[in-house]
């Protein structure tokens, strides 16, 4: 299956092909391009250029230009299929990755930063197992709950309809009584209005695409969305030392300035709701607690399903948080 991706990606990618080997094609998990992540790009495509002297430049392209799905991200950087790439949909493909994503787990972005810290090691193996050179890493905001209906408490979970995006946020609603529903993004606004769903797992800058559809905004530590800026080792290592310490600072650089403008914008997007009349719940650190002691045999079993690696990455993350 993943061979007949990477050929029809390549193929997309025939005609465009530069002839210099520091010609890099770079592919992002986002497709609108006012988005910050996908700002985030386009700067860290020119600041490439711009730092190497045009020595490297990588072509930016958007998720859905090329045939790549989203959660094939990964495979695409290790075959060679594109150099460079962000890539949000990555538990799949690295099972470490999806701890920061474990319900209830990781609740600040203080938490997350040692989570981060923990976690670099084993990413950075099994990205490197994979023929993938992990350059920088960064979150998204924290995910909550937004919904049409009454949301200002986990009781009001039970019966309710929530999109999530994840499983291990499926988890968490089926735990606390409700039904979880797996739809794509542009299902969400004629889902909501048909009553397909009753609410939401995102963040604010999220909700706000959709405030007219929403009215309850219960912000109670979910998880995190966190993403990679990766490099296909071969194509990296054909570099000169210079040039792979230029790509590794601006990739760096570009991931500390996604992660800071979308906590920006979220702070901007709540304020938004906020004014337009939302209900705004913040949960108490009791509701947070409620959610670790009901979702850690969770946390367990999920990590077991997925090896040894990830078990002794959790028990590390846990005792960095205490949890």
């Amino acid at each position: 299956m993943k061979a007949k991706f990477v050929a029809a990606a390549a193929a997309s990618l025939a005609f465009a092909t530069p002839a210099l080997a520091v010609d890099w094609n770079f592919y992002h998990h986002q497709s609108a391009p006012l988005f910050a992540t996908s700002r985030g790009a386009k700067m860290l495509s020119e600041q490439i250029e711009k730092d190497t002297n045009g020595e490297l430049k990588a072509r930016l392209h958007l998720s859905g230009t090329l045939q790549i799905a989203p959660n094939n991200i990964t495979p695409a950087v290790a075959e060679g299929v594109v150099q460079l790439a962000d890539d949000l949909f990555n538990s799949g493909n690295i099972p470490v990755a999806g701890i920061p994503r474990l319900p209830g787990l990781v609740r600040t972005l203080d938490e997350f930063r040692k989570t981060a810290d923990v976690l670099r090691p084993y990413l950075e193996k099994a990205f490197a197992e994979k023929g993938i050179v992990m350059l920088a890493d960064y979150t998204y905001p924290l995910q909550v709950v937004w919904g049409k209906k009454k949301l200002t408490s986990l009781d009001d979970f039970k019966g309710m309809k929530l999109r999530v995006a994840q499983p291990e946020q499926g988890e968490m609603v089926r735990r606390f009584g409700g039904t979880s529903v797996t739809i794509s993004a542009p299902e969400v606004p004629s889902a909501l209005d048909r009553g397909v769903v009753d609410g939401i797992f995102t963040a604010g800058v999220g909700a706000v695409l959709w405030k007219d559809l929403l009215k309850y905004g219960y912000l109670i530590p979910v998880n995190w969305n966190n993403s990679y800026i990766l490099a296909n080792a071969e194509a990296f290592n054909k570099l000169s030392p210079d040039l792979q310490g230029k790509l590794r600072k601006a990739a760096q650089d570009a991931a500390k300035w996604n992660q800071d403008t979308m906590q920006t914008e979220e702070a901007a997007s709540v304020k938004v709701l906020t004014d337009a009349g939302y209900v705004m719940t913040t949960a108490t650190p009791e509701e947070a607690a409620r959610v670790a002691d009901t979702m850690k045999p969770y946390w367990d079993e999920w990590a077991k399903s997925r090896g040894p690696v990830v078990v002794e990455a959790l028990g590390k993350v846990r005792a960095a948080l205490n949890r």
